[in-house]
């Protein structure tokens, strides 16, 4: 059980309960609270992206190899060509799973829609 006193001195204490339930979620399971779509950077590059929709302001983000994280909006703008500069632009669901990966010289953006 929580318990707080409201002094100069907080003390709170949890029971062994509730302890267990607080740990992290995956970013597939926060992306139900938070909203959004999940994107993971499968590649060996880091991805510097462009989020945005009809009522979502454009957002610049970077995701490092491996990392992931949940973006709102229903587009992706990136850049697709290992080798130079190719913008590509791809609609999303918003509440589906996407991937960064490579083919070839090309990055690619794959993944699962949740309508």
């Amino acid at each position: 059980m929580l318990e707080t006193t409201r002094s100069k001195n907080t003390a709170s204490s949890l029971s062994s309960v509730d302890e267990a339930l607080l740990q992290e979620l995956s970013s597939d399971e926060s992306s139900v609270f938070i909203g959004g779509f999940s994107l993971l950077n499968d590649t060996d590059r880091t991805q510097t992206f462009n989020t945005f929709g009809e009522t979502v302001p454009s957002k610049r983000s970077v995701l490092q190899p491996g990392q992931s994280g949940n973006y709102g909006g229903e587009f992706v703008t990136y850049n697709s060509s290992r080798d130079g500069y190719t913008p590509t632009q791809q609609p999303v669901d918003p509440n589906g799973a996407y991937h960064f990966y490579t083919q070839g010289n090309n990055t690619l953006l794959g993944g699962i829609n949740t309508y």
